[in-house]
């Protein structure tokens, strides 16, 4: 195999080890967002019922 084909496999060894450690920070990341979406959206649900449940307990006095 000559030199120049040598360099050729470790640039495209190279580049696929930079795309799998992208992707898994990418991943990680999305993993981070979702789970801070569902935290907030839980967060919303749970003031809306209490707000509520306040309310219909006003309504009752």
């Amino acid at each position: 195999m000559g030199r120049k084909n040598r360099a050729q496999e470790g640039v495209t060894k190279a580049a696929k080890t930079f795309k799998d450690g992208a992707d898994a920070v990418f991943d990680t990341v999305q993993g981070a967002a979702e789970a801070t979406e569902s935290a907030a959206m839980n967060a919303v649900d749970k003031s809306t019922d209490a707000i509520n449940k306040a309310l219909d307990r006003s309504d009752r006095k």
